[in-house]
């Protein structure tokens, strides 16, 4: 079984900047979570919508899902990371999903 690829998209909480999030995004979320062994890749790309219920979207990829949500949960480099993406994020806005490329399917 190959890798898996997260399609996460959200809102911000009313308030936030989206400039606020990419600071976080580029200097603490995606470098912590880069630093896993499980995380092949992590992008992220903000929405040119002024009105759109999404403002965000990322592109996770990770060796296993489970195993992600595993870190993720547990790992105490991960604690304040995902404390302050609860702060910026209306956490009731996020849709995850589960992707593998379409290559990936055997005939």
């Amino acid at each position: 079984m190959g890798s898996v690829t997260a399609i996460n998209t959200f809102s911000l909480r009313p308030g936030v900047a989206r400039a606020e999030f990419e600071a976080f995004s580029r200097t603490q979320d995606r470098p912590n979570c880069l630093a896993f062994d499980v995380v092949q890749s992590f992008e992220v790309f903000v929405s040119k919508e002024d009105n759109s219920r999404v403002d965000i979207v990322e592109l996770m990829t990770v060796t296993s899902w489970d195993e992600w949500v595993a870190v993720r949960d547990t790992a105490p480099a991960l604690k304040s990371v995902v404390a302050r993406f609860e702060e910026l994020v209306d956490v009731e806005s996020v849709y995850t999903v589960l992707t593998r490329r379409a290559s990936d399917v055997e005939d």
